[in-house]
């Protein structure tokens, strides 16, 4: 005899369009998310602002970990296989779908106005040459659907560091439409020249930050998924970094003055001159002791000393900013230290404790805040006793007030 199951009256489009069962799991059921579809319970969710429905924002850590563990198989995939080119084009499938009424909503309206006035507001000390780029980030946004996507997403990973009582709801939301944007962005594949070097250099920017706020929201807990949010971010920048290296002698004067005054502060250097070239020799010196096999040793000193190079361009420049150290070295650190960061190598993950320490030195950028003092203290419970006195320097580094090393961020 047959056996009957009772119907899903509140299942998701996409598992009546298909005329299967819906498991009604939210934020996304089951069927969609293992056929790899965006489940119609995100799009609603997203059209709920949540001053309109507070109750079931994700805002406790247990639910932010539930929303992330949702979202992480298909969309930290697409993260973490963007290509190293100028054009990031093969990446991603073609996205499967949605009607148009269903890609902006009153939520993304509300998006737009933080990053327009509120996102100045709480930037303004720290930058103060932004509010003259927000209208040209806006600006070109309306005629370039991805970059409009991800500059959502940017206003939505911000306003959850300011939003406490509704943060898991942004952070959902940002992540959702940073995939939107990467997906349109690869199938519209462009080409740069002197029409798109603007919004794809906007764009890298944007996603840029984005990608280590990523790296700070992992990191919160755990040393696996901060490692893995990073050693992501190392690949997307390099491919970000081709982009705006390109893009770069394609602007005037004038605009490349623009976005250099954008980055750097009116507050003088009150550092006291620059600081002692040594901040990695010590490590060296435990690297060239340790008992490790010779490739890996030159990988992690070649990190090293590339790391090196990035604390003296600040303690010697008044000119580099800390946050283009720190994406110096995402771009220059080897590809055979990254393998061993991947896993989990105590001497690699040594060399991320010092990195950590110019982290720490650009605490003051929203994206990054405590990350680099955070990670350090990650690094230190995973490894022990042991490894006190090769992690000695970065405890003792991130102890103290970021501000006091660099006031020009």
């Amino acid at each position: 005899m047959r056996k009957f199951h009772k119907k899903s009256k509140l299942g998701c489009k996409q598992c009546k369009a298909r005329r299967v069962k819906c498991d009604e799991t939210r934020p996304v059921c089951r069927k969609c998310s293992h056929a790899s579809l965006e489940c119609s319970f995100i799009l609603e969710k997203a059209t709920k602002c949540p001053a309109d429905d507070v109750s079931t924002a994700p805002t406790s850590r247990a639910n932010v970990d539930a929303v992330q563990a949702t979202t992480a198989k298909g969309q930290h995939t697409i993260l973490s296989s963007l290509p190293v080119t100028t054009t990031l084009a093969t990446a991603l499938p073609p996205p499967p779908y949605t009607s148009l009424d269903e890609r902006f909503s009153a939520l993304h309206l509300r998006l737009l106005r933080h990053f327009e006035h509120d996102f100045y507001q709480h930037q303004r000390k720290v930058h103060p040459g932004l509010d003259e780029l927000l209208a040209l980030f806006v600006e070109t946004a309306w005629t370039t659907p991805y970059l409009l996507d991800e500059l959502l997403a940017y206003a939505a990973a911000h306003k959850s560091t300011v939003d406490r009582v509704s943060n898991g709801f942004y952070l959902y939301e940002a992540k959702r439409l940073q995939t939107r944007a990467l997906t349109l962005y690869n199938s519209e594949r462009p080409i740069l020249c002197d029409e798109t070097c603007l919004p794809m250099f906007l764009f890298s920017g944007l996603l840029s930050h984005h990608t280590m706020f990523e790296v700070r929201i992992e990191g919160l807990h755990d040393l696996r998924l901060a490692v893995d949010a990073l050693t992501q971010s190392i690949e997307i920048h390099r491919g970000l970094h081709a982009i705006a290296r390109s893009a770069w002698p394609m602007f005037s004067e004038q605009d490349q003055q623009r976005f250099t005054r954008s980055c750097q502060r009116e507050i003088p250097d009150v550092s006291g001159g620059p600081r002692s070239r040594d901040e990695c020799n010590t490590l060296l010196d435990h690297l060239d002791q340790a008992h490790l096999e010779p490739v890996c040793k030159s990988m992690c000193r070649s990190a090293v000393e590339d790391l090196q190079e990035r604390f003296d361009s600040l303690s010697l420049s008044d000119t580099h900013t800390t946050w283009a150290a720190i994406q110096d070295w995402l771009v220059a650190v080897p590809v055979g230290y990254v393998e061993l960061l991947k896993h989990m190598q105590p001497e690699a993950l040594v060399v991320l404790a010092h990195f950590a320490v110019l982290l720490h030195y650009g605490a003051e950028h929203w994206f990054i805040a405590d990350l680099g003092a955070r990670l350090v203290q990650l690094v230190n419970g995973h490894l022990g006793p042991h490894w006190e006195t090769w992690l000695e320097w970065p405890i003792r580094a991130t102890a103290n007030d970021p501000n006091r090393y660099r006031t020009k961020y």
